[in-house]
């Protein structure tokens, strides 16, 4: 329902007052406010939605242009050379004797079988994710491990993000921001829903991208200058 209003209020407001928005999402969202974080992960999955992902450039566009360049990294991020190696992505071995074909995964992706979940979550095919995702017998600590494989597909980290049964969770939304191979605007999105803690990781970390490092950095020095004003001083000056 929070997505379906957002997704809304977007279509109605002009470029600017979108930016306007989702400039003051994040900003709320920054600050560690929990009503403010769920409205900001509801309003990434809303960028995601058809009716709103075609405006993505033009309010990226807008965002630059208003120097809201945090905004317009996670709304239309920078092109960012591919170097994946996507031959080491390699199908999990189910003790069949051959490779199984991608129906045959799908399939195993609906398994109650313990042992052969802990193979399924190695699968690189993000259909064969999107199915295991729904599967009643997985747990938080599988998903994570689904997150955390190194290298990974960026469509299936992506998937991992707009199920809403897993990434309201904290330890998943972690595993996504700190996989490399997850899309840049994917983990620009959950920057503002990190810990103190992990923010301060994430911000000084070599293996992620510039961009979403100083996204971190912003974010932490923002949360911290909060927690250090005196009390009432934030009422005062808004």
């Amino acid at each position: 329902m929070r997505v379906g209003l957002i997704c809304e209020r977007l279509e109605l407001l002009s470029d600017e007052d979108a930016v306007r928005l989702l400039h003051e999402a994040h900003r709320g969202a920054s600050l560690g406010g929990a009503d403010a974080q769920l409205v900001f992960l509801a309003l990434g999955w809303a960028l995601f939605e058809p009716r709103v992902e075609v405006r993505r450039a033009e309010l990226g566009a807008t965002a630059r242009r208003a120097e809201l360049h945090h905004i317009a990294d996670f709304v239309r991020p920078p092109l960012i050379e591919d170097e994946r190696a996507e031959d080491k992505r390699r199908i999990p071995d189910f003790g069949r004797g051959r490779p199984l074909t991608l129906g045959e995964r799908k399939s195993l992706a609906r398994t109650h079988d313990r042992s052969l979940i802990q193979r399924v979550v190695r699968d690189p095919h993000p259909d064969v994710v999107r199915i295991l995702l729904d599967n009643p017998s997985l747990t938080e600590e599988d998903v994570v491990r689904v997150c955390a494989t190194r290298p990974n597909d960026p469509n299936v980290l992506q998937t991992v993000y707009r199920h809403r049964r897993w990434v309201v969770r904290y330890r998943p939304r972690n595993a996504i921001l700190r996989n490399p191979d997850t899309p840049l605007d994917t983990a620009l999105l959950l920057a503002p829903l990190l810990r103190k803690g992990e923010l301060k990781e994430a911000a000084t970390s070599s293996e992620l991208a510039p961009p979403l490092r100083l996204s971190c950095k912003m974010i932490l020095e923002m949360r911290t200058a909060r927690s250090e004003a005196p009390e009432g001083a934030e009422s005062t000056s808004s």
